[in-house]
């Protein structure tokens, strides 16, 4: 891949000028115009320069003071070579050729590599710099046009200097993190992704700290924007005793006086419990974090992760909780940074603590996304639910949601089974004796097949190198039956 520029000579400057392989270099008095010239003679939106095709092509934009290419006026689109000369208003610009710019290597990690790595650089930058994480859907393509998008999108980002790593999430769905960047070149990077991805393949991206500090937030904002979801589910959905007794007190505490503090994991149902507090008083709360601190005297508020809170700027909030007219809820990891005197603690146990809510939520969490995706007939197989009640949850029921939007993605039949899970649950998961695995492997197999193949057995037979019959004895055997009707 040629790298290109334009070397500019105008009163102001003289400066090379990269021209940008994703999106066209605008030239122009513009404000915010990729090359500004302060010129009279030059129109807002001049001229535009894009690469296609490893060429330089020059475009005058309908520009009434003209644009001379080599002292010949250009008056439509146009390929440019290296030494073209290029005059506008009192400007030059001299095109130039820079040598060849060694594409990226296309390395996608795993999915549970590129989830480790998010965490790290999650905690990493604390806050103190923006983060981005993209997801891009191929569903639809073949595999020939799914990596030739998947290398488009990768040398488009690479291109604009941003170091990012890239993980394949699923089958048709790959990942991309993007480390510390201010504000301004982040939102840059993330908007060039959809517009090189093209209308054939669906985009969605989130950022820290605007949508959390941690790998599984921003995982899930990204999942809910790509599905078209709510980032917050309707309903909670709650079968542990432990989480229905912790419900039935938001009642008893939505009509008591004072701040209430609601403490456990991050990413437990806090926040969850805190909007039922809130519903039950009848009031929508403002919403604070570490980022957005306190202005005025809501009579409601939501004072999130409060263990992020410098200790400045925590202490005004904590004096607003003292005024017993006001409904102040906190969410916190602990209850040390609370008065017992004037805040009431409620305390959520971690997922791994309430086995039963686990496939109550996946099975909420399995509805919304089957309804965004119109896959009505899809269940969640008894091999995943016993994974999924074996797994610990360190990322709490956030990392249980994130995994059940994953799966529906990733299910290429009317049944999740553990292949459409991460492979970090199958790790955790107990093991089986040799030939129940060798067995729930096969079946695994004989369906992937079949469902790729629509049920075509002697397909699917071909697709797996089998005789057919083989494969016909094998379906008796692990009772295997063709559904009733296909979507």
């Amino acid at each position: 891949m040629s790298r290109w520029a334009v070397l500019v000579v105008s009163q102001q400057r003289v400066a090379p000028i990269d021209l940008p392989t994703a999106r066209p270099l605008i030239v122009g008095r513009a404000r915010g115009a990729g090359l500004e010239l302060k010129d009279p003679r030059v129109d807002e939106r001049h001229l535009s320069i894009r690469i296609i095709d490893d060429q330089p092509v020059l475009d005058p934009l309908g520009g009434t003071s003209g644009v001379l290419v080599n002292d010949v006026p250009c008056e439509s689109p146009m390929t440019l070579s290296a030494g073209d000369e290029i005059a506008l208003g009192d400007s030059r610009l001299i095109v130039m050729a820079l040598g060849v710019v060694a594409a990226p290597s296309l390395r996608l990690t795993s999915e549970d590599e590129l989830s480790a790595r998010l965490d790290e650089e999650v905690r990493r930058s604390a806050g103190a710099r923006s983060l981005g994480f993209v997801l891009v859907s191929t569903a639809g393509l073949n595999v020939a046009a799914r990596q030739a998008l998947t290398r488009r999108v990768v040398e488009a980002v690479a291109q604009t200097g941003a170091v990012a790593s890239w993980g394949e999430v699923a089958d048709d769905l790959i990942g991309g993190l993007v480390p510390e960047l201010s504000d301004t070149a982040l939102s840059e990077v993330l908007s060039i992704v959809p517009h090189v991805a093209g209308p054939r393949a669906s985009t969605a991206s989130s950022s820290a700290p605007a949508d959390g500090l941690s790998g599984d937030a921003l995982m899930e904002a990204a999942f809910c924007r790509l599905l078209s979801i709510p980032l917050v589910p309707d309903e909670p959905a709650v079968a542990d005793p432990s989480m229905v007794r912790l419900f039935s007190l938001v009642e008893d505490f939505g009509e008591r006086p004072g701040a209430v503090a609601i403490v456990g994991p991050a990413g437990s149902g806090r926040a969850t419990l805190a909007r039922a507090l809130f519903r039950a008083r009848g009031v929508e709360p403002v919403v604070l974090s570490a980022h957005t601190p306190l202005e005025g005297k809501p009579p409601a508020v939501l004072v999130r992760d409060v263990e992020r809170w410098p200790e400045a700027s925590l202490r005004p909030v904590l004096e607003l909780a003292k005024d017993k007219k006001r409904l102040v809820v906190f969410t916190a990891t602990s209850g040390d940074r609370f008065d017992a005197a004037t805040t009431q603690l409620l305390e959520v146990p971690g997922l791994a603590e309430r086995p039963l809510d686990v496939v109550a939520l996946a099975d909420a969490f399995l509805r919304e996304a089957r309804a965004a995706l119109s896959r009505p007939r899809l269940s969640l197989g008894a091999d995943a639910r016993r994974l999924l009640e074996a797994y610990a949850w360190p990322g709490q029921v956030r990392e249980l949601r994130t995994v059940m939007l994953r799966a529906v993605r990733a299910a290429v039949r009317d049944e999740i089974g553990s292949d459409a899970l991460p492979t970090r649950l199958s790790a955790a998961g107990p093991r089986s004796n040799l030939r129940g695995a060798l067995q729930e492997a096969e079946r695994d197999l004989l369906l992937e097949a079949l469902a790729r193949t629509r049920w075509n057995v002697t397909a699917a037979a071909t697709r797996l190198g089998l005789p057919r019959r083989t494969v016909v004895y094998r379906m008796a055997r692990l009772g295997l039956r063709r559904p009733a009707r296909l979507r």
